[in-house]
């Protein structure tokens, strides 16, 4: 198939890269979508214990950042919903901010972190596993989620109705216009498609559906009554624990491993300039 509809502005996405899943992008908005599916084997190249050593410094810093401007936005107490809660790290942080979060995931890999830490944690998918809030929550919050999520107008219609009227979404997601993303298109120039695949996760069992900018992201939520209130860059990669973030990929060997560990200490300079993969953004409800 070599046309789909872009979720964002309903114009035809052309097909623009042919790796494990079809990527199209669509030339009116600029939204990239494949056509991968979620496995639900939850079986994939993924190393959960050198994942967390590649990502858990750089996460707590982003997630430091982003509870500081929550609490700026929104000064009282909070009562909030993390959808995708993984290992349960924003949990951990909101409860020693003293922030009141509950988290919905579908996987129960890190059950004994959650329970362990006391973190209030409900087991399934979301919208179906509904965690309802009286009077609506302050805010919902996706860390590294929302790119995974296919039916998406499904999605935010609920977010809508589980928002308190002045509540906020948080959306803390990868670009498709930073330095690492632009870097992996170029090799695809030159035949080299792995460095795709990998930032779309497509050996991973929870892929990428798509990946947005600042336009497209905004375009979306605005369809559904979101205003855009605010956004900003975070840090993509802690170069201390860049080795263990490259071979949390099982499918990379130790030598292409250390190349790339020397690859990016020898760009760092380069890559501190350029535009950030990662962007956090919050929308209020429209009355």
């Amino acid at each position: 198939m070599n046309e789909i509809q872009c979720p964002v502005c309903g114009n035809p996405s052309k097909l623009k890269f042919k790796l494990k899943f079809n990527v199209y992008k669509c030339p009116a908005c600029g939204l990239y979508t494949s056509d991968a599916s979620f496995d639900f084997s939850f079986k994939s190249n993924l190393e959960e214990a050198t994942r967390e050593i590649g990502l858990k410094k750089l996460r707590f810093e982003n997630f430091e950042t982003i509870i500081a401007a929550l609490k700026a936005f929104k000064p009282d107490r909070l009562k909030g919903l993390e959808i995708g809660s993984g290992n349960g790290w924003w949990l951990k942080i909101c409860g020693e901010k003293g922030i009141d979060c509950t988290g919905v995931e579908p996987e129960k890999t890190f059950a004994g972190y959650h329970s362990a830490n006391g973190l209030n944690v409900f087991y399934g998918f979301y919208p179906d596993t509904h965690i309802k809030s009286e009077r609506g929550y302050d805010f919902i919050i996706f860390n590294d989620v929302f790119e995974h999520i296919k039916d998406l107008d499904e999605l935010i219609v609920a977010l809508k109705k589980d928002l308190a009227d002045d509540g906020v979404l948080i959306i803390n997601i990868p670009m498709s216009d930073g330095f690492f993303y632009k870097t992996a298109i170029m090799l695809h120039q030159f035949g080299i498609k792995s460095y795709l695949e990998r930032l779309w996760q497509f050996y991973f069992h929870s892929p990428h559906m798509n990946y947005f900018n600042q336009k497209n992201l905004g375009m979306l939520l605005s369809r559904h009554g979101f205003t855009a209130a605010k956004d900003f860059e975070l840090k993509s990669l802690d170069f201390s624990t860049a080795k263990e973030r490259i071979t949390a990929d099982s499918g990379i060997n130790k030598f292409k491993a250390m190349l790339l560990s020397t690859g990016l200490m020898v760009l760092k300079p380069i890559i501190r300039e350029s535009k950030s993969d990662i962007r956090v953004f919050f929308f209020t409800k429209n009355s």
